[in-house]
């Protein structure tokens, strides 16, 4: 294998480009991308402060705690 081999189906796949301008909606991915990224922090905040409660309320330490690391 001295060479890269493009594949079979490279060039269908170059060919077959549906928009020959603009495509989709940039704003509406853009907003997608941040309200999905905004979600995902949110998310993490939250099992963050519920696994600390979560420990203080079981009254266990956190090598005890099979989900505290």
């Amino acid at each position: 294998m001295s060479g890269a081999v493009a594949g079979p189906c490279d060039a269908g796949v170059a060919a077959s480009t549906p928009c020959a301008g603009r495509c989709g909606h940039p704003r509406a991915t853009l907003a997608a991308t941040i309200l999905g990224s905004s979600v995902a922090f949110i998310d993490g905040s939250v099992v963050n402060v519920a696994l600390a409660a979560l420990q203080s309320d079981s009254k266990c330490a956190p090598a005890s705690c099979s989900w505290a690391a």
